[in-house]
């Protein structure tokens, strides 16, 4: 078959760039910003485990959450499918190609043909828009675009296991459902729920609670790492390029609020928008100072970073309360 003819969208993080790419298939067109914002796409969560190399410090909601939360919001019906077959993965795949479908798909991309990973992801995710011969097409994110995989490739990323891993697990969307007019609605109802998500967080490494344990934890970093320099430069640069939009995915939230505001009238979104660009800006620093650090300045690079950090719980926690008034 043909690839499905769409203008396919390379957006900024692979979960909101895929649903684009599916709602954008059935003639609903929204902007990355406001997908992310829909799927109440904003949150915290710093993650150390023995196992693990590096600090992980995630800015979104955990995978799979913001394709449901934009389909609850939206009154969207999302049609996810799961099996341990890899052949059964495959034909379902086709069968909804050839529907004219395009399919969600998460994976770890470390096993597509085209990938220049030199780690491991299985919480990736990629819009597939078809197949020709004996590869499948894929949109990407920005860095990428269309790309084309073999199946050998897509059954072993389909199949990959690991944190956050799914069993071949793909998804459609059926938009009959959807009205145009709940837009405002539904922006105030998913920015309520992203503050109070994030001014009450279940566990102190989430939430502005999260940022918090962050920023005391980070000096420490230099003394309980292994290859310290190696760990910050992976923790900065996963923070600003690992698909976040830059500034830890408070630019895309920023956009998010801008669109809310024009949408809404609610003027406190346009003004924190300005405050959630200038809250990127500072996490941007915070990701240079970790990944421009070198031995001899390691130590001084981390102390200025979890400075940053550290204020950065409270300004968060101040636009949140901000925004959860707003929306009420």
């Amino acid at each position: 078959m043909a690839v499905i003819e769409i203008s396919p969208h390379s957006g900024e993080h692979c979960e909101s760039t895929a649903l684009l790419n599916m709602l954008r298939n059935h003639d609903i067109e929204l902007s990355e910003p406001l997908i992310f914002g829909l799927g109440q796409g904003l949150s915290f969560l710093y993650w150390h485990s023995k196992q693990m190399p590096s600090p992980f410090l995630a800015g979104r909601v955990k995978p799979d959450h913001l394709m449901r939360n934009v389909a609850d919001a939206l009154s969207l019906e999302l049609r996810a499918q799961e099996t341990s077959s890899p052949a059964k993965a495959e034909a379902t795949l086709i069968e909804a190609l050839d529907e004219g479908d395009v399919v969600g798909l998460k994976l770890d991309r470390y096993h597509l043909d085209y990938a220049r990973e030199n780690h491991h992801f299985a919480a990736h995710y990629v819009a597939c828009i078809g197949y020709e011969d004996d590869r499948f097409v894929v949109v990407e994110t920005r860095s990428l675009g269309v790309q084309s995989t073999s199946r050998e490739s897509m059954a072993r990323a389909r199949s990959a296991k690991g944190p956050m891993s799914s069993r071949h697990l793909s998804v459609r969307v059926n938009p009959s459902g959807y009205d145009e007019s709940i837009l405002a609605k539904a922006c105030r109802a998913s920015i309520l729920a992203a503050a109070q998500d994030f001014l009450s967080p279940p566990i102190t490494n989430m939430g502005f609670k999260g940022i918090a344990k962050a920023g005391s934890l980070m000096r420490g970093w230099h003394d309980k790492l292994d290859r310290p320099v190696e760990a910050m430069s992976a923790v900065g640069t996963s923070m600003e390029e690992g698909g976040t939009g830059g500034g830890l995915f408070r630019t895309l939230w920023a956009q998010f609020l801008e669109e809310a505001h024009e949408l809404t009238g609610v003027e406190a979104y346009d003004e924190l928008a300005v405050e959630y660009r200038r809250i990127a800006k500072r996490w941007t620093d915070v990701a240079n100072l970790l990944r421009d650090a070198d031995d001899a300045g390691a130590r001084r690079s981390l102390d200025d970073a979890a400075s940053i950090v550290s204020s950065l719980a409270a300004e968060e926690r101040t636009a949140m309360a901000r925004l959860e008034e707003a929306s009420r």
